[in-house]
């Protein structure tokens, strides 16, 4: 088998946020469900009867969001690509092609977030968490964080304990924060907090016999 399959990251895959009637600042509608208008880049939703603004660069997302207006983002830019995994036999060509598209959306969220929006922040976290995992800053991989994102996506494979396990020390060595590695085991296996406080509880119990 030469093309990769992809899974998703969970419920990330969108693109208009800062919707008030969305739930976690997200809007579950997509750029081409919307009504044009005749300003370039805006559309209307029908649904919250609102006009929303398509940001091609970090900076007008961050800045029309902070101003309360709805805002979507490039469908080459949404962040769900950095929750996806390459199974099967990829080929080369297709393995490049991935990363290479992982490498942009994780540099403009990392654009993104160093503006501190001030929108959107428990998705945002989120997104940050899932940039780490596969670049980190504009500088690529290095080969301390392609064997974390190696490893990393071993313990998806294997399952919440082991990617906890993973999680709980980032590439630097240093302990993460476990509000963030709960936001990643929120979104890849859809456990709720208190389900994600368990299983820490079970795993640190374990780990210390």
């Amino acid at each position: 088998m030469t093309d990769p399959i992809l899974q998703p990251a969970g419920r990330i895959n969108t693109q208009v946020w800062n919707c008030q009637h969305a739930f976690s600042n997200l809007c579950p509608k997509r750029w081409s469900e919307l009504t044009p208008t005749d300003q370039p880049g805006v559309r209307f939703c029908s649904v919250c009867s609102e006009n929303v603004a398509y940001c091609t660069t970090p900076n007008e997302f961050v800045q029309l969001g902070n101003a309360g207006k709805c805002v979507a983002v490039p469908e080459q830019q949404t962040p769900d690509c950095l929750g996806q995994m390459l199974m099967g036999r990829p080929s080369v060509s297709a393995m490049k092609s991935f990363r290479d598209r992982q490498q942009q959306t994780a540099n403009w969220w990392h654009d993104v977030i160093e503006l501190e929006p001030k929108f959107g922040e428990e998705m945002l976290a989120e997104i940050s968490q899932l940039s780490r995992m596969h670049v980190l800053g504009k500088q690529g991989l290095s080969d301390e964080h392609r064997q974390y994102l190696a490893r990393a996506k071993e313990a998806i494979a294997e399952g919440p304990e082991a990617l906890y396990r993973h999680l709980r020390t980032k590439p630097d060595g240093k302990p993460d924060n476990q509000q963030n590695i709960f936001r990643v085991l929120r979104s890849l296996f859809g456990l709720t907090h208190r389900q994600c406080q368990e299983l820490a509880a079970k795993v640190n119990a374990a780990d210390k016999r």
